[in-house]
């Protein structure tokens, strides 16, 4: 009985010590003693006392675990534990997102367990976690919120699944050739929202695209270098074959046909063209042949491609480099290749006349129009020999 009365005696003393160390600015010996005096919740609501002058933030998380630890189960150690957790969450907040995705699914789980829904569905925001923001917004009873979060999550799996399908609708449009529609749907998606990974899916095709006019192609395994169009320019700039000379207009030569024939033709041009030495003037006819000097600098040469179509497909030679000029469509029976412009994108486009069939690549059978890609193989049926292929290694001149 005299050892309880002692025990309870020394307790009461060791309160009164402790309120009169609290009273008098000795909150650490005040926070022992109320532990000596058995009260943990007064140790808990003294610490607490000290973090709130504690300019620190992170030294007052510190304090607040301290408290919480102290004074477990306690109402001032429950307080601790909601300040530990609000304090942490802050603190995360101002590193804008520079915290681990683990840390800051601890942090939710600790705002949950002492009931800050609200902050816990923002921290769950943070680390990615949409189940469990959505579970934490029922638990608040936010509807309202809960209303708005499920429809954004709604839509955004809604634009993912559209996002999905429009990436592999493009790679299905890729493999089969038609390469404008699937750009122009990429643009269509884009012009609404920007994404990386349509954008990256643009820009793989946009690499890969032939543009005209002068094109390196295989055809029944002879490859050469052709220059599409009805119309070809020969000239110093701006023209569709370059001669890298001084003395040479920028736009000297002219090719195309008239009456069915093929014809060339010098474009009043200061310095001139000559053929044998004298000075030409008007189209002439290429014949069989002819050799003309640009300016008395670039030798040029044109000729039928084939001897025996003289009204084919021109052979031109400018200054050492050889050109096939189909001066129209190319034919590749049965199909006919052109330059297509679209806005300001050039495309080299296959095109296959009704009832004729199309071609075939990788085992598809491809539309009836098509624009080509560097690696193209095609066939004219399904397991055939390859009738035209693009070159992987499409010199760099040749493109865009």
């Amino acid at each position: 009985m005299f050892g309880f009365l002692d025990r309870f005696g020394g307790k009461k003393h060791k309160a009164a010590r402790a309120r009169k160390q609290e009273l008098s600015g000795d909150l650490d010996g005040a926070v022992q003693s109320y532990l000596d005096a058995e009260l943990p919740d007064e140790a808990a609501r003294t610490i607490l006392l000290k973090a709130d002058g504690e300019p620190d933030p992170k030294e007052r998380m510190v304090l607040c675990a301290q408290a919480a630890r102290v004074g477990p189960g306690s109402e001032h150690g429950r307080q601790a534990k909601e300040r530990q957790a609000m304090l942490a969450f802050d603190l995360i907040k101002t590193t804008q997102g520079a915290t681990m995705q683990g840390e800051l699914l601890r942090i939710a789980s600790d705002l949950e367990g002492v009931g800050r829904w609200e902050a816990a569905a923002e921290a769950y925001v943070l680390a990615g976690d949409t189940e469990a923001e959505i579970r934490v917004l029922k638990e608040a009873g936010a509807i309202e919120r809960l209303e708005e979060r499920l429809r954004q999550t709604s839509e955004k799996a809604r634009a993912e699944r559209d996002r999905t399908q429009l990436l592999r609708r493009m790679r299905d449009l890729d493999a089969i050739a038609e390469r404008r529609v699937a750009l122009k749907n990429a643009r269509e998606w884009l012009a609404r929202q920007p994404d990386d990974h349509v954008q990256l899916q643009v820009d793989q095709i946009m690499n890969r695209l032939l543009a005209g006019p002068i094109v390196t192609l295989q055809i029944d395994g002879e490859q050469a270098r052709y220059v599409l169009g009805s119309t070809i320019t020969i000239g110093r700039a701006g023209a569709d074959i370059q001669a890298h000379c001084s003395s040479v207009s920028r736009q000297h030569l002219r090719l195309e046909r008239k009456a069915g024939q093929p014809q060339i033709e010098d474009l009043d041009t200061r310095n001139g063209s000559t053929l044998a030495g004298a000075r030409i003037r008007g189209a002439l006819p290429i014949g069989q042949g002819v050799q003309l000097e640009l300016a008395g600098q670039v030798s040029v040469r044109a000729a039928p491609a084939k001897a025996d179509e003289p009204n084919g497909p021109v052979a031109l030679e400018v200054a050492g480099e050889r050109y096939i000029l189909p001066l129209g469509p190319l034919a590749i029976d049965p199909w006919r290749l052109v330059d297509a412009h679209d806005g300001d994108e050039r495309f080299v486009v296959l095109r296959t006349p009704e009832p004729c069939e199309p071609p075939h690549m990788a085992g598809y059978r491809l539309a009836y129009e098509i624009e080509l890609c560097r690696g193209d193989r095609l066939c004219a049926r399904r397991g055939g020999p390859v009738v035209l292929a693009v070159p992987d290694d499409q010199a760099a001149s040749d493109r865009r």
